[in-house]
């Protein structure tokens, strides 16, 4: 435990079947910490994970929606009811939050985007039901989400393969796992990044450019 409602650990995997990989991993208890969807800027601008948070001094920041060439964020993207971008990607997945309770669904489930609380949409689903879906052998820095109930896990990783990501994701504790039931790939690659202030904890992985907004945990 880090701060109230929220726990970290580093972890550093070494697959029989794929490249090592490491990172970070927050689980959030929706019910002592707040999440929000933070903008980059309005008119759409792109700014680092680290230029968005400046303003709040004790936080855990990621990166989360995808982009398109103009720098707005793609599906949809909206927080405490204001909305940042509204085409809902009927089959793209989408961490989806109402109070206190998180969950992954799919944007054709999504019938009035304004009657949750928040919600971020990615692609692809890594889990669904606690089994890993048939997703392409691609190989890139990770920013994931998984969620169930008033637990939602926000998952940073160095490059890795997109199924070795995932089985680390639904494998139990025991095993060297997140033992996460549904989960949810945000953007990554370059857009990968992630910022933690907090009293007993700081860290700084910049991404290789701006993103559109920001996921922020605040204790």
């Amino acid at each position: 435990v880090v701060a109230p409602g929220i726990a970290h650990a580093a972890f550093k995997m070494r697959p029989a079947d794929a490249d090592p990989f490491s990172g970070h991993a927050f689980k959030i208890d929706l019910e002592v910490a707040e999440l929000r969807l933070i903008p980059a800027g309005d008119p759409p601008l792109r700014r680092t994970v680290e230029q968005i948070v400046a303003p709040y001094p004790v936080v855990v920041a990621a990166n989360a929606s995808f982009f398109d060439t103009e720098g707005r964020a793609m599906g949809l993207a909206v927080d405490a009811g204001r909305v940042m971008a509204m085409s809902n990607r009927r089959a793209w997945g989408a961490l989806v939050i109402d109070g206190t309770q998180g969950q992954i669904m799919l944007g054709a489930d999504i019938q009035d985007p304004l009657d949750h609380r928040h919600i971020i949409q990615g692609l692809p689903r890594l889990l669904v039901g606690g089994k890993v879906q048939q997703l392409k052998p691609q190989i890139a820095e990770r920013t994931a989400v998984c969620a169930g109930g008033n637990i939602v896990v926000l998952v940073v990783s160095t490059k890795v393969e997109a199924t070795a990501f995932a089985r680390f994701l639904a494998d139990p504790p025991d095993r060297g796992g997140l033992g996460c039931w549904d989960a949810l790939n945000l953007d990554g690659g370059p857009s990968t990044q992630l910022v933690v202030k907090l009293p007993t904890l700081a860290l700084s992985l910049p991404g290789g450019w701006g993103v559109p907004n920001a996921l922020v945990v605040a204790p």
